[in-house]
């Protein structure tokens, strides 16, 4: 990884870390499309300067990009509607048991 990006993913990675810690979500339990989705955030954060969804449009227009900083605005809607969020990088607790018993 670029000498640049390493410090980022550290960064990234402690603050999901710290988000899940504190709100009612968890991280993926599948490890590969966490490194995915936090790979997408790092080249983000040093293109653009924020750590914006990378399942998302960057548009320029800073005022509606803010709300697809991760943890983007829409997250909690798509958690409690489909059991993740769009990028599958957050997930509610159920989805966190049902994978873990294999369903």
């Amino acid at each position: 990884m670029d000498d640049n990006k390493e410090p980022e993913e550290i960064k990234i990675r402690k603050m999901l870390n710290e988000y899940v810690a504190h709100s009612s979500y968890k991280l993926n339990p599948d490890t590969k499309i966490i490194d995915r989705v936090v790979k997408g955030l790092v080249m983000r954060k040093v293109k653009f300067g924020y750590a914006y969804c990378p399942c998302r449009l960057v548009t320029g227009d800073k005022e509606r990009d803010k709300n697809i900083i991760c943890p983007c605005v829409y997250h909690g809607e798509e958690i409690d509607r489909d059991g993740e969020c769009h990028c599958n990088l957050f997930v509610s607790v159920n989805y966190q048991i049902k994978y873990e018993e294999g369903d």
